[in-house]
């Protein structure tokens, strides 16, 4: 029974992931036919609250349905969130890029990384962290040159041991759970 029920808390995790990725994207190309191409976007001062706020309210609220925004601290930095009216919510840290950090279960515990908050980054400028396209991405900027990317065996140790490279694992399979996910929900 317990197998069971963790199977049906990550397929109703994964959908919801899925949504929220599919969505988020959906808002960024509309801002982007709106405002230009999100490299022009002004990114604003790193872990500013009110600079966070300003780009969800710019660039995200108006192209989805939600709530509130907020100023909050999150794992110790300023962002802002905006609540979805599902209950889940995304957080904004600026940073060298747009972190974002999805809770699909709102404040509810256990707010941990890998559980039930999930990390992505929309850099401003896709080629500064070598990702292909402008869409969110997992969590994860590459730096390096040539660039170099995690093994499956290291994304998994990542996973589990901090709950960072959880996303990475998660968009390596379609946002979907697969059956070596390191961490319980």
């Amino acid at each position: 029974m317990p197998a069971l029920i963790e199977n049906t808390k990550k397929q109703e995790a994964g959908a919801r992931i899925k949504k929220f990725v599919s969505v988020i994207n959906q808002a960024i190309v509309s801002a982007e036919n709106d405002y230009g191409m999100r490299e022009d976007w002004v990114i604003g001062e790193e872990d500013n609250f009110d600079d966070a706020f300003q780009f969800l309210n710019t660039y995200v609220k108006p192209y989805i349905k939600s709530s509130e925004i907020e100023k909050r601290k999150l794992f110790g930095y300023n962002m802002a969130t905006l609540r979805f009216f599902d209950g889940s919510q995304m957080s904004v840290r600026i940073g060298g890029c747009y972190d974002i950090y999805y809770d699909i279960n709102g404040e509810k515990a256990p707010n941990e990384r890998g559980r039930d908050i999930f990390m992505y980054v929309l850099c401003k400028n896709p080629k500064s962290c070598n990702l292909p396209n402008n869409q969110v991405r997992a969590y994860f900027c590459n730096t390096s040159s040539p660039p170099s990317y995690p093994t499956h065996k290291e994304i998994i140790n990542s996973c589990k041991n901090s709950g960072v490279h959880c996303t990475l694992l998660l968009q390596e399979n379609q946002w979907e759970f697969p059956k070596d996910y390191p961490r319980r929900l």
